[in-house]
């Protein structure tokens, strides 16, 4: 089995700092897009659901 490089960087938007990190995999079933937006759309509904308390 061959090893992936993982890449790692930081970003800071607004107030905000992003530490991304990926590898690329042969056999990813959703792509990078795909993960990033049920990440936030379930952050949204998370703090929505905060909000309303």
């Amino acid at each position: 089995m061959e090893t992936q490089p993982v890449v790692v960087f930081e970003k800071t938007i607004g107030g905000t700092t992003y530490i991304v990190e990926y590898a690329v995999s042969d056999c990813a079933k959703e792509t990078a897009y795909d993960k990033v937006k049920k990440l936030i759309l379930n952050d949204t509904e998370s703090y929505q659901n905060v909000k309303a308390s």
